[in-house]
């Protein structure tokens, strides 16, 4: 039960903390607006395609099956694209603060509600049920990933709204571009590493790169850039 509930704590715990804390520091519209950020990109746009053409493209399949590499590329690019674009407009026409702490908190909105969908909820029934159908491994490597990706999510919003401040698109293509790396390497590597050594260098990408966001992030704040 300890793996479950770790990853309770961190899927769905650490979200509800941060917009707590969000709601004290006066940032709570900007923490919603990052959920609807990936809510309108993901859920309701590009997961639902994705569905469509699985069930109805013999195209799309066959891609997958012959060039799995591209095809790792292409969706890892097109989710970096959705959500990073998703941020944009949002950060552009709805959140009228663009100060750092608005930054950070968009991100933790929206890698908040990430987390208690993919990782969270799952958690939550089987703590409830006590079902085996996942290890508790498995939900100790969930909440650990989910722990760094709220943090990347939190880094990419700051360096969007960096952009959209500056008025310097550039920054909205590096999030893209890292967004869709990071997606990317989730598709790539299990087709050259065992199962353990794939998840191993995915996780370990994931670290190392939420870790670079953020120390960029906390160099703009230094810097008095937001």
């Amino acid at each position: 039960m300890v793996g479950i509930l770790f990853a309770v704590v961190i899927s769905i715990g650490l979200p509800i903390l941060l917009f707590v804390y969000a709601w004290i520091q006066k940032k709570s519209i900007a923490f919603l607006l990052g959920v609807l950020a990936f809510v309108g990109s993901q859920i309701l746009f590009r997961l639902p395609i994705l569905a469509y053409l699985e069930s109805h493209s013999a195209s799309y399949l066959m891609f997958n099956t012959l060039y799995p590499v591209v095809f790792a590329i292409v969706m890892g690019l097109s989710a970096g694209i959705v959500e990073e674009l998703a941020r944009f407009i949002m950060m552009s026409f709805f959140m009228k603060q663009g100060d750092w702490k608005s930054g950070f908190f968009f991100g933790a909105g929206h890698g908040g509600i990430e987390a208690v969908l993919l990782v969270g909820i799952s958690a939550l029934i089987m703590l409830f049920t006590q079902s085996d159908v996942f290890s508790q491994m498995d939900f100790v490597v969930g909440g650990i990933e989910r722990f760094f990706a709220i943090f990347l999510h939190i880094g990419l919003s700051i360096i969007v709204l960096q952009g959209v401040k500056q008025r310097k698109y550039f920054y909205l293509v590096i999030a893209i571009i890292i967004h869709g790396f990071v997606d990317s390497l989730v598709g790539i590597l299990p087709l050259f590493l065992s199962p353990n050594h794939a998840l191993f260098a995915i996780e370990v990408s994931l670290v190392i790169t939420s870790v670079a966001v953020m120390i960029y992030s906390l160099l703009i704040k230094r810097r008095g850039v937001l």
